[in-house]
């Protein structure tokens, strides 16, 4: 069976995020102590060797893993590697690794070759092949083309850190920084003043940094009118598609106004993939739509959700509803439910986890919040609204500088541009031949303001990158 896992748009380096479920163990083969688990977290950029046909080999470059219990006792782990993956006639993998754990130089490798999970998605187990009786590790890995995640909550909170306040329906990056507020997004909808913009619901990027969005509730607007709850709407003032417009393919009897929306997700072509909050029957389809469902504005049901759970193995069979989609180009699908469920192998999964359709706990919410530290004791904060920014994203034609410009007496460079990426960042050179290092953060929007740039007998040069 011929392999060809990464089309040619990802032949580049790929930025890996290790997953919830990544872990080091720690045995000592001759004294029968129990297994030393330590959660394992990191990142590593995996590049294209070769392609046979058969298989496929990458190299494994940057790993920064980190392990251990407490702060003083930690594994820092870093290293290369190879990873194989292919067949004729079943798809097996294979993994290498040459690690530095603190001072021990140990090389890894895996003895089950079965592929559990579908590629790019990795998930392989490697034990150190030098014998050591008194301590032998082994290394579990669940990795993801992950280069940031971004998302909203339910629930506000309060960060331990720079007195930072998370509120519902910001925009948030699991690194631990407010990507906008709420209030940015609906600045341009014309909402009277002093309204306030919690209940932001189904969030997602589209071309040119656009972040579209809907309320949970109906919104009075100076410039667009009444928007109804389950309206998509846009940051840049414009309502996208009226929810009507986003289920009128299903021909719903009897005619609502309205079935809200509660995720959201637009591909490349324009297709809007969504759920809804209110089952509803579509005339068109003869069938029932949940809101647990993933719809097309098309007119079809993408995936029901027990298809989205069919991995998991919930207690009971019902429809958990759904909170947050991101829809891979690959096809994989990571989304929250609207409800907890107790899971009879993962045990409980609350509503505000992030799960893959492969049956994988992506990031359970506290440890997806644990970069801002929140002070609140709850145990779920929400997941509303999600984007991956992925090396994976298809290729969109470069974007273009519009205006550099030196303001002084401060010297900040005024940075804007166009481009049709939904993801940016400014990266930053002394000489134009590099090295070139980020400048900005990942920016959803076209213009940055890089403060203190420099004399005007300073050298800069810039460039930007685009997802």
């Amino acid at each position: 069976m011929a392999c060809l896992p990464l089309d040619a748009q990802t032949a580049k380096d790929v930025t890996y995020t290790l997953l919830d479920g990544s872990q080091l163990l720690d045995d000592c083969l001759i004294c029968g102590r129990p297994t030393l688990i330590y959660s394992l977290r990191g990142t590593f950029t995996l590049t294209p060797l070769d392609n046979n046909m058969l298989f496929a080999r990458y190299r494994l470059t940057n790993i920064a893993f980190k392990a251990g219990p407490t702060a003083d006792m930690t594994y820092d782990i870093s290293g290369t590697g190879v990873y194989r993956i292919g067949g004729e006639v079943a798809l097996v993998q294979g993994m290498t690794l040459d690690l530095k754990l603190n001072d021990r130089f140990l090389v890894f490798t895996n003895n089950q070759s079965s592929l559990d999970r579908q590629f790019p998605l990795i998930d392989i187990s490697v034990a150190q092949t030098q014998v050591n009786l008194a301590q032998f590790f082994s290394i579990h890995l669940v990795a993801a083309p992950v280069r940031e995640i971004w998302f909203s909550t339910a629930s506000g909170f309060t960060s331990a850190f720079h007195d930072l306040r998370g509120s519902p329906g910001d925009l948030l990056s699991a690194t631990g920084r407010i990507v906008t507020s709420s209030s940015n997004l609906v600045a341009q909808l014309g909402l009277a003043p002093g309204v306030d913009p919690r209940g932001i619901d189904a969030l997602d990027l589209g071309p040119g940094a656009e972040i579209f969005f809907s309320f949970d509730q109906n919104q009075n607007s100076a410039t667009l009118g009444l928007i109804h709850h389950g309206d998509l709407v846009s940051n840049q003032g414009r309502i996208v598609q009226s929810n009507q417009m986003l289920t009128s393919a299903f021909g719903i009897m009897p005619s609502a106004p309205e079935v809200g929306l509660d995720a959201v997700t637009v591909k490349d072509d324009g297709e809007v993939l969504f759920s809804i909050r209110t089952d509803v029957f579509s005339e068109r389809l003869g069938q029932t739509l949940q809101k647990g469902d993933v719809l097309s504005d098309r007119g079809r049901i993408v995936r029901r959700n027990a298809e989205l759970l069919s991995r998991f193995h919930p207690n009971g069979q019902k429809d958990y509803g759904l909170d947050a989609l991101y829809v891979w180009p690959h096809g994989e699908i990571w989304f929250s439910t609207e409800e907890d469920f107790q899971d009879l192998e993962l045990g409980p999964i609350l509503a505000g986890d992030l799960l893959s359709d492969q049956g994988v706990i992506v990031f359970h919410n506290l440890e997806l919040l644990s970069a801002f530290a929140p002070l609140e004791d709850l145990a779920d904060f929400g997941l509303d609204g999600l984007f991956v920014i992925t090396d994976l994203a298809p290729p969109a034609p470069p974007p273009i500088w519009t205006q550099i410009q030196r303001w002084l007496p401060d010297r900040t460079m005024a940075l804007r541009w166009t481009g049709s990426g939904r993801v940016f960042r400014v990266d930053k050179a002394a000489d134009i031949a590099g090295p070139y290092l980020p400048c900005s953060p990942l920016l959803p929007g076209l213009m940055f303001d890089d403060l203190g740039a420099g004399t005007n007998a300073d050298q800069s040069f810039y460039r930007l990158r685009q997802w």
